[in-house]
């Protein structure tokens, strides 16, 4: 604490010194808590759920047709419920949207429909009332809601007496029986109430096999293992088979099968490898400004020297004096520990504005206990670090004669200089590997994005709406809502397109089944064609500007069943794509229900711009299969969010009780999409520009400290004959080499960190010339220029005042 106290008022006396090696420490560390606060909140916190590492998702899965991860079919989580052993308990549910009505304007609110086993998976219990019980979840007697604490407080005013009350979804009344606590949020934060998942007894039968459009969670028995389970589920789908033997040509076409994944996993997706470059990639930069900082501290140890020798000729044992320079060394680190929390603070704000928050599925990104241990720790690293060679340097010094060679050079000896000029490498090295790595992600995202979507997202303004089911239970009368709706919306000042749509790019949702195509039959083993569908009217594709390339547009109406396909679906059923006249239908539907195809457009991505777009797409029309929801997509010459208003006040003029939600451009959406490659990116261009600065300045410090060590020698040559270019040529040199070797060593890493960061490159190849060409080139003349500078101020100096102050 002695050492601590001294070191402080030290440096309290050189405030430049400081403030530099404080910033410098700074940025290391904070770049490192920034990132190790999102792995944390990914992987180390705990679910808001208790035991929340026994939850999985169950779900069925079709990986013979590329489906891995497909919904729940009821009758499938009826089963697994009473077959697993496995399962201490299973929930299914499914998200729906529903108009709170009552007392203030209609609001549209997410309203899950749940089992009531949904919440004894979970472990919470309400906070005011009680759940579902199983009665409740039965046909009839599902007119009950449980509310979400935040509905609870924003629209009723956090009332008491709230349980026992109605109120109103989709213009039905609702018995509210519980409350549940602040915080809980399923499936997502989202959620405003929920519901009971009450089955038909048609929805049970092994006729609704196939269909999901619901997903289902469990949680593990005390000791049972994800294997187990996987297991299990297999069994279960052997034993139907024993029983239903007409669904075995089926399930080994498409490989169906009963899966489970953790929840944790099943939210964090691909993350973690790419959260863990870029831990390696703070780390790295935190290795930087460690070698700057031990730069700076041997320099202070130098103009220490004769302080040191005093203190060892008093008595003063080696390792007492090694204590000094790391009381010091300490005392820099927790200032640039405590400033580089705030860097932090504002760190986490950039991660979630960059699109990877996801902070309503539960994951908290958050200055907790666990992040404060780690960035003590990573200070405390870096103050061992940044000291050990001022350390060693000092302890195989001999301080008797270093008073007497700090007189004539001020340096630290040869050894010293050894240790600066390896730091240095090792700082151009590491800036060539993560400038490297930011310039492949650059270049990948700018690739995706000069790719496209294969349509026009721009000026365009997507909102969802949903037809509540017994208000809109037949065909005819959601259609007549959807034409009133659009002739409504094309009436719009601005609007040039008005268009719907069941489903829209990158939205988050997407509606997939199998198709029955005319004449052709599925080679044997092979699964029959499985696609992607959308309903559509005749403005959709116009409004996105995606041509057609064979055929025609829908009409307006359609007086026979129609359907247009794209391009992937027409090579490969068709010879050379020959689409047009053939016919297909639904699986579901009647034999004779088949759809005449009248258009070929191109393939368009739906989920991301990284996809490949080969999945099959059918657009229907929408008159023919009017969905129960959708979304209505504008395009204006006015800036789309200025219509958000007008489109909500012109749906709600032919029902009041339907607003809009979900409002959103789809370059919004297009942009949320690309959160996973736009933050890794962003985040490794800054860190990598932190490195390339510190690298450019550890090169300057050093030939700058060089040169002031070297001024008598720089006087003797001078005064020998030496020209202002040969001394200008003999620290430049000196500068070259270290650059030269730093930049050699950076490339060896840099193939090694592009061959890691392979899965996040896209169209880019992680030896791409053009990127390591920018990167040497451009670390090179910084350094060359970092090298100029000391080495003009060098060939300045006035041979005669070198002389005497030598």
């Amino acid at each position: 604490m002695e050492d601590l106290r001294f070191a402080m008022r030290a440096l309290a006396r050189r405030p430049t010194y400081t403030i530099i090696t404080v910033l410098v420490l700074a940025l290391a560390i904070g770049a490192n808590t920034t990132v190790f606060s999102v792995f944390n909140g990914f992987f180390l916190r705990p679910l808001p759920y208790p035991d929340g590492d026994r939850l999985v998702f169950v779900y069925d899965s079709y990986p013979k047709i590329g489906l891995d991860m497909a919904g729940t079919a009821i009758p499938d989580y009826v089963e697994r419920r009473e077959q697993a052993p496995s399962l201490e308990e299973l929930a299914i549910f499914t998200g729906t949207q529903r108009t709170l009505g009552g007392q203030g304007d209609p609001e549209r609110i997410s309203v899950p429909r749940v089992s009531p086993s949904l919440f004894d998976v979970l472990g919470i219990r309400p906070m005011l009332g009680r759940t579902f019980s199983d009665d409740e979840a039965t046909i009839g007697n599902d007119r009950v809601v449980v509310l979400s604490h935040t509905l609870w407080q924003t629209r009723f005013g956090g009332q008491a007496d709230i349980v026992g009350r109605d109120v109103r979804l989709d213009g039905e009344a609702f018995t509210v029986v519980g409350v549940m606590p602040d915080g809980f949020g399923f499936p997502n934060q989202n959620a405003r109430a929920w519901v009971p998942f009450a089955f038909t007894q048609e929805q049970m039968t092994d006729d609704e096999r196939g269909t999901q459009f619901s997903a289902s969670i469990g949680r593990l028995k005390p000791g049972a293992t994800l294997e187990g389970l996987n297991t299990e589920l297999d069994a279960i789908v052997q034993r139907n088979l024993q029983r239903l033997p007409e669904f075995i040509p089926w399930v080994e076409s498409s490989g169906f099968t009963g899966r489970a994944r953790f929840v944790r996993d099943v939210a964090v997706g691909n993350l973690k490898q790419m959260l863990l470059v870029l831990q390696a990639i703070v780390f790295a930069v935190l290795l930087i400004a460690c070698a700057n900082v031990a730069n700076l501290q041997l320099a202070r140890m130098a103009a220490r020297r004769k302080e040191l020798a005093v203190r060892a000729v008093l008595g003063a044992r080696r390792g007492r004096l090694a204590t000094l320079v790391l009381g010091e060394s300490l005392a820099l680190s927790a200032l640039g520990a405590v400033a580089g929390l705030v860097l932090a603070y504002g760190g986490l704000e950039l991660v979630r504005n960059l699109g990877l928050d996801r902070t309503s599925q539960g994951f908290e990104f958050a200055l907790d206990p666990t992040v404060l241990v780690f960035t003590a720790g990573a200070a405390l690293l870096a103050a061992v670090v940044s000291a050990l060679l001022p350390v060693i340097a000092l302890w195989r010094d001999n301080l008797g004669q270093s008073i007497q060679e700090a007189g004539r050079l001020g340096g630290g000896g040869r050894a010293a200089q050894t240790f600066r000029s390896s730091l240095v490498i090792l700082q151009i090295a590491i800036s060539v590997a993560l400038l490297t790595g930011a310039g492949l992600l650059t270049k990948s995202f700018y690739a995706l994005q000069q790719q496209g979507p294969g349509f026009n997202a721009e000026s365009l303004l997507t909102a969802r709406v949903g037809l509540p089911q017994h208000l809109y239970q037949d065909d005819s009368a959601r259609a007549r809502f959807y034409e009133r709706a659009l002739e409504e919306l094309r009436a719009l000042p601005g609007v040039s397109h008005a268009a719907f749509a069941s489903v829209v790019p990158f939205s988050g949702s997407n509606s997939q089944g199998s198709v029955v195509i005319d004449g052709y039959t599925p080679p044997e083993g092979a699964s029959p064609p499985h696609t992607q569908i959308r309903a559509i009217d005749e403005q959709y594709l116009p409004a996105l500007e995606v041509p057609i390339i064979k055929g025609r547009n829908f009409a307006s109406r359609e007086t026979e069943p129609v359907a247009i396909v794209d391009e992937n679906m027409a090579h490969k059923y068709w010879p050379h794509g020959d689409a047009l006249g053939q016919r297909l239908r639904r699986t579901f539907d009647a034999e004779n229900a088949w759809h005449t195809v009248v258009g070929v457009v191109p393939a368009i991505k739906h989920g991301s711009l990284t996809e490949d777009p080969k999945k099959e797409t059918i657009y229907w029309h929408y008159l023919q299969r009017p969905t129960p929801g959708g979304v209505f997509t504008l395009r204006t010459t006015l800036p789309p969010k200025q219509l958000q208003r007008a489109a909500n006040d012109a749906v709600m003029r032919i029902d009041p009780d339907l607003p809009l939600f979900d409002v959103r451009t789809l370059d919004e959406r297009l942009a949320m999409s690309l959160g996973p490659q736009r933050t890794p990116m962003v985040l490794t261009l800054v860190f990598a520009t932190v490195a390339f600065v510190l690298a450019v300045i550890g090169v300057y410090g050093m030939l700058t400290w060089a040169v002031t060590q070297r001024v008598g020698e720089i006087g003797v040559r001078m005064a020998l004959g030496a020209k202002t270019s040969d001394i200008v040529r003999l620290v430049v040199r000196n500068g070259g080499r270290l650059t030269a070797i730093g930049l050699l060593l950076g490339v060896v890493a840099a193939v090694a960190l592009g061959q890691l960061m392979a899965a996040q490159i896209h169209d880019v190849s992680p030896l791409d010339p053009q990127v390591f060409v920018i990167v040497l080139v451009g670390l090179a003349a910084a350094a060359m220029l970092a090298s100029w500078l000391p080495a003009r101020r060098a060939g300045r100096i006035d041979p005669m005042v070198a002389l005497r102050e030598e």
